[in-house]
Order: C-alpha cells, then structure tokens, then sequence
C-alpha cells in the first residue's frame, strides 16, 4: 500500500529529485540487508527464529505511522530506512525457518510457496491504495495510516497463533558462534554470491517503474493497479517454478529468469506508449517470480543446516551493497539523461553481465561432471 505511492509522494509532493529518490532507495534496501546479516547470524547463535520475525513485523507497525505523518524528505528518509531495516529484521530468519522446516526435495516449492504468498500481499495492498486513493482525492496520508491494519493483523497472528516449531531450538547454541564458520560453505555458494550481486545491480527499486509509467501517461491512481499486474504474475509464477526447481536443474532455470529481466531492460529503453510499459512490468513480474524462490533455494541447499541463518545473512549483505550501488546508479542515470528510461540502461548492463557469469559457472559444471563420469 505504501511502496505503490512512495515514489511519486516523494518527487511530486516533497520536491525530491530522481537521484534523491535512487539514493533513499537504495540506502534503505542497503539497510534491509544488513539487518539481515544480524539478525541471520543471531537465528544461528540463538537457535531461535521466532522472536527476531515478531520484533522485526513490530517495527513494520511503528514506521507506517512514521510515513502518515512525514513532512519532508528527510522524515521520508528515516521512516523508509527504518522500514528496510523492519522487513530485514524478520526476513533471513523467515528464510533460513522454511528451510528448517522443508525437506530437501521440497524446498523449491516451499520458496516458491512462500513468495506467491508474499507477491500477493502487495496485489491486495496495492488494490486497496488504488480504491483509496481514487476514493480520497489522492490523499496519500489516509492511505498510509490504512496501511497499519494489516500490519497490525500479521503481528497479532504472529504473536497469538504461529507457534515454533521444535526445528527451530529454544536456548542458546551450545557452541560459540564464529564467523570462520563460513569458511566450511561450498564454492558453489560463493559463486552464487557473485551472480546474485550483478543481478542485484540491475534489480533497482521498482520505484523507478512506477515513475516510468507516471512520465507515459498512466495517472496515480492507477500506479498502484500497475504494480498490482506486477505482483499478479510474481505470484502466479513463483510456486510453478519452485515446483520445477525440485525435478530440473535449478541453476538454468535461473539463467532463464535472468535473461527476462535484461529482455524486460530493453523492452523499456524502445517502449513510448502507456501499454508498452505496461507489458514490460509484467515481464518484470515474470523475472521476480522466476528468481527469488530459486535463489534462496540454492542459498539454502548449498549451506549446513547449523549454518543456514549465517548463508543467508552473506547472501543479504552482498545483495544490499549491490541494490545500494544499483539505485544510486540509476536515479545518476535518470537525472543525467534527462529521463527515467537511463535507468534501465545499468538494469540491461548488469543483468546481462550477471547472466553470462552464471552461464560460465554452468557450464564449469558440466565440464566437471564429464571429467569425474
């Protein structure tokens, strides 16, 4: 409810520039990551998941209030990088649970389970920012404060019903936690380090999207009905393929999903009609629901079970210097070019770079597989 809006709040409301924007984008993902990296590695230490997810979802009531009353770009700033850090606060231990939770051979589709149900989260957020706004006048402060009632739902549900599970331990570990631990992580997991961080230079805030689509004629209200499409075919997509991902080889089902997003790039930088852009945020759809279940399934099938919170906490924090580096990069390009359409000149450079990093490794795979047979 809140995302679908922020960016044009910000740029249309508050005065911000296209590079401000990038810059509180990615501060605020980069924030998200690196409370990943904590509260990852203390899910590890603690052997408890729960209670990291409870504090990070109370933190998420807190900041939407922070938002209904922001009076400037600097409010937005704090209540934005709070948000991240909320969202990272609750996001490795939720990953590093599921895969307590799975057995190997389902773990695809559980991510793939986890993500559809996330991804369709933001689809009803985002038809109810839509009626609001449409209902409103374009008041976007009701539209924040309406924003606190589902968030306040998750924390009691959280709170009242979810139960832990005997997986995830109780007490602390009986050995120290140590970060030389990590050195025991396979060398495929390193790799996959490396490509998630090029795809995530290209993976900027969606922000710049919706500000896309604003610029080809879609108005505000119907921003929110856009991202809307967007987290339809997410949602639509994730489970399938996390299905596919425990019969087929999960590495060139990635390779798959990244070449979308550099085909989603292009589509962008020739598109200058309203349905065209369109079209390119469900493609956009598409590369995220083919993605981000697939990623942390090889993060998770790739690490020890005792080191799970600590593989995720790595992959968070390489992907949060990268989405820092990626949106700052992109607002750069926009005000440079003098249009939104510069961003996705980095998104096409990157994605393809991380597409032919992977393809590299796979094909490394195959020749070893031939070399040991």
């Amino acid at each position: 409810m809140v995302f679908t809006l922020l960016p044009t709040f910000l740029c249309d409301v508050l005065g911000a520039s296209k590079t401000a924007l990038g810059l509180i984008e990615g501060i605020a993902v980069f924030s998200a990551f690196v409370a990943k990296v904590g509260s990852g590695i203390l899910s590890d230490y603690w052997k408890s998941r729960k209670s990291l997810i409870l504090w990070g979802t109370f933190f998420s009531i807190l900041v939407k209030i922070l938002f209904a009353v922001a009076n400037s770009v600097m409010w937005v700033f704090i209540a934005r990088s709070v948000d991240r850090l909320s969202k990272g606060i609750r996001s490795a231990p939720t990953d590093a649970l599921i895969a307590d939770l799975s057995p190997h051979n389902q773990q695809g589709r559980s991510y793939g389970l986890r993500y559809t149900l996330y991804a369709m989260g933001t689809v009803f957020g985002g038809c109810i920012a839509a009626l609001g706004m449409k209902l409103s006048n374009d008041n976007y402060r009701l539209v924040f404060w309406l924003s606190t009632i589902p968030t306040m739902i998750a924390f009691f549900v959280l709170w009242m019903v979810v139960k832990a599970p005997a997986l995830s331990f109780s007490g602390r570990a009986t050995k120290k936690w140590e970060w030389r631990q990590a050195y025991s992580l396979p060398t495929v997991f390193w790799q996959l380090l490396g490509v998630s961080f090029l795809l995530m230079l290209a993976r900027f805030s969606e922000a710049f999207l919706t500000l896309r689509a604003k610029d080809l004629g879609w108005s505000l209200a119907s921003l929110p009905l856009l991202m809307v499409g967007y987290d339809l075919v997410n949602a639509g997509v994730a489970l399938p393929v996390g299905k596919l991902a425990d019969k087929y080889d999960r590495k060139k089902l990635l390779l798959f999903g990244i070449l979308v997003l550099a085909v989603v790039n292009v589509f962008i930088l020739n598109s200058y009609n309203p349905w065209g852009i369109a079209f390119a945020m469900l493609l956009a759809g598409l590369h995220m629901g083919m993605t981000q279940g697939l990623i942390a399934t090889l993060v998770a099938e790739n690490t020890l079970p005792n080191l799970r919170g600590t593989a995720f906490a790595l992959y968070y924090l390489t992907s949060g210097v990268a989405v820092l580096i990626g949106n700052y990069i992109a607002g750069l390009l926009v005000d440079h070019c003098g249009s939104t359409a510069g961003a996705f000149k980095s998104g096409f450079v990157f994605s393809s770079l991380s597409a032919g990093y992977l393809l590299w490794i796979i094909k490394k795979d195959k020749d070893r597989l031939l070399k040991t047979t």
